[in-house]
């Protein structure tokens, strides 16, 4: 009887210490975290100035991107790369348009996991198996940028959240079946199309609130 007192005990105390063991698991490194404040240190009410106080000069490269205008790029060429676009179109850079990462390999991600790389399939499973809408990736101008998570766990968790999807391989396609899917502008991840048609997300980006 004493020998089974103790060996329920034992178990008692185990299941006790099994939730902490799974709470532990799903902590992320801040340093790595995407919110809608920050991806991993940079964050959304950065200056140029700030991110140079914080990781020096030598840390940071600058760019001009026909379409968004200039960034800056902190880490460059490592997996902790994050890009940081200006609203300003000259220094001093003091507002930030939005925070973007999409290098492969790059180590930041939500709490969800959300990180690039994912393939469409996971990321629509870490959506609640919720649609993800994008730009068609045959249209000219923004080609797979995310438009909406419709109402997913992504969504309900961070807000602030886009990205682009990118198409990595075409299987067996007709091209009447192309022809047609080409005339949609946004596309939405259910597209039966997209059972011969693999897509990862290429890049993140956060956003300040409006």
């Amino acid at each position: 009887m004493k020998y089974t007192s103790l060996f329920f005990l034992s178990l008692a105390l185990f299941a006790c210490q099994e939730p902490k063991k799974a709470k532990q698991k799903k902590e992320i490194d801040p340093k790595i975290l995407i919110t809608c404040n920050a991806i991993g240190e940079i964050g959304l009410k950065d200056t140029h100035q700030s991110l140079v106080d914080r990781f020096g000069k030598n840390a940071i490269t600058e760019h001009e991107n026909t379409v968004y205008g200039h960034y800056s790029t902190v880490f460059e060429g490592d997996e902790k790369q994050v890009n940081v676009y200006w609203k300003e179109s000259s220094a001093p850079f003091k507002t930030v348009k939005f925070v973007e990462v999409n290098t492969a390999g790059s180590v930041y991600m939500t709490k969800d996991s959300v990180k690039v790389g994912l393939t469409m399939r996971q990321l629509v499973k870490l959506n609640g198996f919720m649609p993800v809408t994008f730009k068609n990736i045959w249209q000219p101008s923004e080609a797979g940028i995310i438009k909406s998570f419709n109402g997913g766990t992504v969504e309900s968790n961070s807000p602030c959240l886009s990205g682009f999807m990118e198409q990595v391989k075409i299987n067996v396609v007709h091209k009447d079946e192309i022809k047609a899917f080409r005339n949609k502008e946004w596309v939405e991840s259910s597209d039966p199309l997209f059972n011969r048609i693999d897509m990862e997300l290429s890049s993140i980006r956060i956003f300040p609130k409006q």
